[in-house]
Formats: structure tokens, C-alpha cells, sequence
């Protein structure tokens, strides 16, 4: 079952902020406890690096309503299709090689099994093909178009995206939903995340001089990745004065744990991604990281 990480994700983005200033940690204080008037109850967690205070709030992300149950049924209906496509794309995936692909979120829905695994067939026939003449992205980078068709024997649309491999990375391949409308509900659920923790951080800030660090914990890998939260945040951010100066995104859905700069000191994830490839850290479910972040 599917469950948010608050103390792991925040301790892997704690590892990087330590690696990044060269600094150790001290002071730390639990603050999101007892009273919610309460001063100290103000942020989760505050602590120093050096002579800097940094204030920190967790909050987890979800895409929609009903996602939990989607997540349930994708056991039986997708795994099946992923499995089958990593067998066939075979050395496609060499050397830490990304296929991914969309496809709608109701797409087996009242559906009978001998037909979903016929659509599943010409799917994977439709995947072999195409994915060796897709052109290479940076990892996680969906701007532009994706390549889109509606391959035979299938009654719906499917895009495909492939991501240059990274070092030590090992290749994959991922199913990820598109669902009619998702991203109002996204922006709505960002921006009332936003509301919550915005004015939280910004009180520190403005009373102890706090660096204020918020962290979106993301479980879903089929319909949220970095550039659309980044989409969905960075208006909202950016109009505001009391927006954090560094905001993450950490996805524990996969197996290490995936976390981006979103927007920090001004400079977007895209602003990012475009001086370096590639910008994300990894971290273990504990929180420990596994590699320098780029």
C-alpha cells in the first residue's frame, strides 16, 4: 500500500542541503507538535547548518481523488503490459536507457481479460517497433511533443517518450496514466499546499532569518513526475512573496528514491535542467543518499 515518508524524504533532503554548504547539522528541533498556536509549532522541523537556520515543511502530493484505488488495480492491468514490453525492448534498455509511455488512465476500464491482453499484445508489438527509432531526451524532460498514435488493435491513443540513459542507472521501462482534467485537481491541490505551508515557512524567515526549505513527497509514478509539478508549481510561486527559497520534489515510488530542485533562489527546475544533465539526487528509504547530487 501506497504511504507518504515524511522523516525519510526530509532526512535525504537534510543530506543534501549538509553536502551542498559542507556543513553538519545542529540545533535540530522538531517543531510540528502540541499546540498549533504554539510558536514552535509554526514548521516541522528547524536546524543549522553553520551560522544559517533553515526552516523546513513536509507536505505529500497526490494527483487526484480515487488515485489510491487506481494504484490498486494497476497490479493486474499494467504490470503485466510492463513486464512483457521490458522483455521484448531487451537491449533497448541498455545502459540506463528510459521508455515510457502514456496512455489514458481508464484504458482497460469494463473491459474482459481476453480483450485487455489483446490490446496488451498489439501494444507491446506497437512498443517494439517504434522505441528504438524514438530520439533521446534529458531524463524527465516532456516539453514538446511526444511521439502519439493509435497503434492496430488498439481503441485509444498512447504516446512514447525515451530519456537518455544515465551513468549507473538502470534502464526501465514505465507506464504512466493521462486522466481527462488530472491537472486542475493537481494545481488546486498544489496551490492549497502552497497556502499551508507558504505563510508557516515565511514567518521564520522573517522573525529568525530562516533559509525556509519545502519538500512535495510524490508516490505516484504513473501520473505525476517533475516537470508537470513543476508546471503546476512555479506560477504560483512566483507570484507569491512569501514563497520558500528552496523547494524539492522527492518520488518514493521507485526503487531508489528520485528528488529534483523544483525552484531554488529563483532558478526553476528548467532553469536547472538546462545548465546541467542530469540535476536529481537519489536517495535510499531511509533517506540515506546514494550518490553526489550533479
Amino acid at each position: 500500500m501506497l504511504a507518504f515518508h515524511e522523516t525519510e524524504t526530509c532526512e535525504g533532503i537534510i543530506r543534501h542541503l549538509e553536502q551542498r554548504q559542507h556543513e553538519r547539522r545542529c540545533d535540530v528541533q522538531i517543531r510540528d507538535r502540541g499546540s498549533e498556536t504554539s510558536a514552535d509549532a509554526r514548521v516541522e522541523m528547524t536546524f543549522r547548518l553553520g551560522d544559517q537556520l533553515y526552516a523546513l515543511e513536509h507536505t505529500g502530493i497526490e494527483p487526484f481523488d480515487g488515485f489510491m484505488a487506481h494504484q490498486n488495480r494497476a497490479s493486474s492491468l499494467f504490470l503485466p503490459l510492463q513486464a512483457a514490453a521490458v522483455a521484448a525492448l531487451g537491449a533497448v534498455l541498455a545502459n540506463g536507457v528510459v521508455v515510457e509511455m502514456h496512455l489514458p488512465i481508464d484504458a482497460f476500464t469494463d473491459r474482459k481479460m481476453p480483450e485487455v491482453r489483446a490490446i496488451q499484445a498489439a501494444l507491446v508489438a506497437w512498443i517494439t517497433a517504434t522505441a528504438p527509432t524514438l530520439p533521446p531526451r534529458c531524463y524527465a524532460d516532456y516539453r514538446g511533443t511526444l511521439v502519439t498514435a493509435q497503434p492496430a488493435g488498439v481503441p485509444f491513443q498512447v504516446s512514447l517518450v525515451r530519456f537518455d540513459g544515465i551513468a549507473g542507472m538502470e534502464g526501465r521501462f514505465q507506464i504512466k496514466h493521462l486522466t481527462p482534467g488530472v491537472d486542475t485537481p493537481r494545481v488546486e491541490r498544489i496551490a492549497c499546499a502552497c497556502e499551508k505551508k507558504f505563510p508557516k515557512l515565511a514567518r521564520w524567515k522573517q522573525s529568525d532569518g530562516a533559509r525556509t526549505v519545502l519538500v512535495f513527497e510524490d508516490n505516484d509514478v504513473q501520473l505525476t513526475n517533475v516537470s508537470i509539478v513543476a508546471e503546476a508549481y512555479l506560477p504560483i510561486a512566483t507570484a507569491r512573496d512569501d514563497a520558500p527559497d528552496e523547494t524539492y520534489m522527492v518520488s518514493t515510488c521507485t526503487s531508489p528514491w528520485y528528488a529534483w530542485p523544483v525552484l531554488v533562489d529563483g532558478r526553476s527546475y528548467f532553469d536547472l535542467a538546462a545548465l546541467s544533465h542530469p540535476i536529481h539526487f537519489e536517495m535510499d528509504a531511509t533517506g540515506r543518499l546514494l550518490k553526489p547530487a550533479a
